[in-house]
């Protein structure tokens, strides 16, 4: 008897003991199974939290993507520059404000549709013959002559007698010509005998290309010859040289 009863005292301490351990034991598997079950704290937790807020970053991204792609719909597109009348004037208009501003002048070469031929007095002396060749402007405006005109002698025939008369002296300025204003060259030669060089035939009319023309013009010679070898023209100048 007292053997069974040291028996069960035994087993009564072993189970004392042990009731601790298996207390702990229960209370660590509710806590595991609490995590597990979706707590606010541990793993589990934070593996929700990180994929909810992937997803919420990836929804914002596309959002601001479909706002500027409405912005870019939404805003007018350029429109190609075209040229306007006033970028055409100001291409064709005169120098900018750094120059002189103003228009250059066109000068107006009195042509022989403009003119008229005439010869001056004819004046002798000193063994010297020069004749006058004016032109007059007959046209309503204004026009210029600059330079020397060509001048040959022509017979009764049209053919033309020795060569063209050479140029003397310089040029000129520019000669103005209003409506009646008229401008001359001298035609020179020598008197017969002054040299032993002969004389020309006589001369039927002079043929004239005014200065910058390609159109001739004639008027009669007025008993002008060449002598001693010597036929020149000055430039024009301003008068009608009498």
């Amino acid at each position: 008897m007292v053997q069974g009863h040291g028996t069960t005292e035994a087993r009564r301490t072993a189970m004392a003991r042990s009731r601790p351990l298996v207390l702990s034991a229960l209370l660590i598997g509710a806590l595991a199974t609490a995590t597990g079950c979706g707590t606010d704290e541990g793993e589990g937790a934070w593996e929700r939290s990180g994929g909810s807020g992937a997803a919420h970053a990836a929804e914002s991204a596309r959002s601001v993507e479909s706002a500027r792609a409405a912005e870019s719909a939404a805003a007018p597109a350029p429109r190609e520059r075209r040229s306007t009348p006033s970028d055409d004037r100001t291409a064709a208009g005169p120098a900018s404000a750094s120059g002189s501003g103003a228009a250059p002048s066109v000068r107006r070469i009195c042509s022989t549709e403009r003119l008229k031929l005439t010869v001056g007095r004819k004046d002798v002396g000193a063994g010297n013959v020069y004749l006058p060749l004016v032109l007059t402007n007959t046209s309503a405006s204004a026009c210029t002559l600059t330079g020397f005109p060509g001048v040959s002698l022509l017979d009764a025939d049209g053919a033309l007698i020795g060569e063209p008369a050479a140029r003397r002296g310089a040029s000129h300025s520019t000669i103005p010509l209003s409506p009646g204003g008229s401008a001359s060259a001298l035609l020179h030669t020598l008197n017969e005998g002054v040299t032993d060089t002969p004389c020309w035939k006589s001369a039927t009319s002079i043929r004239v290309y005014p200065p910058d023309s390609f159109r001739a013009m004639k008027v009669a010679a007025d008993s002008f010859r060449v002598c001693g070898g010597v036929f020149d023209v000055e430039a024009v100048r301003s008068g009608g040289g009498a």
